[in-house]
């Protein structure tokens, strides 16, 4: 019979069979040498039973001690997972894989969708004489820019899996950037009945990459307009020595304080607030300041609204 080759089972084993081997002894001399009528007479003979007897006992408590004193101080066994990374690298491959998928999907989706919101504006410009149409046109244009967005998130969110995300800095102007940003959703705005006031008193300047930061400002103002019940958004951008700061706030249902902590996962949404949402607008946002070395948190009370900030360093360095 052949022992495990693993240098802990083998002790063990080998443990277990001193044990065995001492417990038979032990058996063995209480049978042979049971009180009553001896084969041979004499002192000599109770000695020698006496004597088989504590030796099988005080084996056998040695042997257990050994079990007990190995099993304790030696290493566990360590089962062999090549059948399981085998499976987890499986099942990377399969989800990276339908994550290019998406990205290649989301890619050819983008050039569509542009065009279509484009001519949606020049219609909408078209008609400013015809009320009916222009509500009609702004409803489409606000729903094609909704589809924009997502297909952005899951473009991102493809760039991101794969680690192909690379910035492209530029020196550029914070202020300006979310001034841009906000006229973009002034329609949006008035249609849920809010507004969008930005506060900045002079140029912040910094070297980060545009349409990244303008993918954060959007996606936070989109969310904030979403959640904001109709009162204002107060937009804030100043500087803060070494560091740029964006706050968005809002002043509406607010975030559980259980919830806050998740909010920045993939695929995560808020309670069951009947919104549309791919759960995805936040997690890309952090994933983007990330990228430029900053930070965001949130700052909230239900019923109070919510307040984002991020922080970006200036000069952004890759090393």
């Amino acid at each position: 019979m052949l022992l495990p080759r693993h240098p802990t089972t083998a002790r063990s084993a080998g443990v277990s069979l001193l044990a065995f081997t001492l417990l038979l002894t032990t058996v063995l001399g209480v049978l042979f040498f049971t009180p009553g009528e001896p084969p041979v007479r004499g002192e000599k003979t109770r000695e020698l039973r006496l004597l088989v007897m504590m030796t099988g006992f005080v084996g056998l408590a040695v042997g257990c001690a050994m079990g007990w004193t190995l099993r304790q101080t030696l290493p566990p066994e360590e089962p062999d997972h090549s059948a399981l990374l085998q499976e987890n690298a499986r099942l990377r491959a399969q989800v990276q894989g339908a994550f290019e998928l998406v990205g290649v999907a989301a890619h050819d989706l983008g050039n569509p969708l542009l065009a279509l919101q484009l001519r949606l504006y020049r219609l909408r410009a078209q008609c400013r004489n015809d009320p009916r149409a222009q509500e009609g046109l702004a409803i489409a244009e606000r729903e094609a820019r909704r589809m924009g967005l997502l297909v952005q998130d899951l473009l991102d969110l493809s760039r991101l899996s794969a680690g192909r995300l690379t910035l492209e800095l530029e020196e550029l102007d914070l202020a300006e950037l979310t001034r841009e940003v906000a006229e973009r959703f002034a329609d949006q705005a008035a249609a849920v009945g809010s507004s969008v006031v930005v506060h900045a008193r002079g140029p912040v300047r910094g070297q980060w990459d545009r349409q990244r930061l303008d993918r954060v400002t959007t996606n936070l103002l989109s969310n904030a307009l979403k959640f904001g019940q109709g009162q204002p958004i107060e937009v804030h951008v100043f500087a803060d020595g070494g560091q740029a700061r964006l706050s968005v706030c809002d002043h509406g249902m607010g975030i559980p304080p259980d919830a806050q902590g998740r909010l920045f996962g993939r695929f995560e949404r808020v309670g069951n607030t009947g919104r549309p949402g791919s759960g995805l607008g936040l997690y890309i946002v952090h994933q983007l300041v990330e990228a430029h070395g900053g930070t965001i948190h949130v700052s909230s009370h239900p019923g109070h609204g919510a307040t984002f900030t991020v922080e970006l360093p200036h000069a952004y360095s890759r090393c």
